[in-house]
């Protein structure tokens, strides 16, 4: 029986973009679609225990996150295909719509989130925990979509790249937001023990 994954194609250590070409599978541009996969999972995964949580706002953080993940794959069709070889296997522009939307629900947690004055130590339970787990790595998926267009320069991330910036912030009032004004802030005292 033939596989519905396996080709074979990658067995030599090289693998085909969206543009057809043919990179080692270290390239940049497998880098940044391995990184937005990692941000994607977690996400699931985030998802999914909030989804069983007793939250009240449990299903409206769900499907936002299920967007979030929606957005993965159109981030990682602009990422595979960099010069944009071929328009036609993506399904939409990456656009200022995207950002809005995640900027409005930043606004609406910012809105019934206080931080302390001082930076965050830890996260106070498991949702935030994962949640902030979930930030490093959209940190690491920003740094690797400027690698790309450092190394890329017709790659254009001008809608991408802030979304992604901003997304690692609203995540981290996410994580806030599971704490219930129960947050662990920095106490350099803690040294001294």
């Amino acid at each position: 029986m033939r596989s519905q994954v396996t080709t074979k194609r990658g067995d030599s250590g090289e693998s085909t973009a969206m543009s057809g070409d043919r990179f080692s599978k270290a390239h940049i541009i497998f880098e940044t679609c391995g990184t937005i996969d990692a941000v994607r999972a977690r996400l699931a995964q985030l998802r999914l225990a909030i989804s069983s949580s007793k939250l009240d706002e449990a299903n409206e953080v769900a499907e936002f996150l299920m967007w979030l993940i929606h957005t993965c794959f159109l981030i990682g069709s602009h990422c595979n295909d960099p010069q944009n070889k071929h328009p036609e296997y993506r399904n939409r522009e990456f656009d200022k719509t995207f950002l809005e939307k995640l900027d409005a629900f930043q606004a609406e947690l910012e809105s019934h989130v206080t931080l302390p004055k001082n930076f965050i130590a830890t996260a106070s339970n498991d949702l935030a925990a994962s949640t902030d787990v979930l930030c490093t790595e959209v940190r690491r998926l920003e740094r690797r979509i400027v690698a790309l267009n450092e190394h890329e320069p017709a790659f254009d991330p001008a809608h991408i790249l802030p979304f992604v910036n901003r997304l690692s912030d609203t995540l981290f009032m996410l994580a806030r937001s599971f704490e219930d004004g129960k947050h662990i802030p920095v106490d350099y005292g803690i040294l001294d023990s």
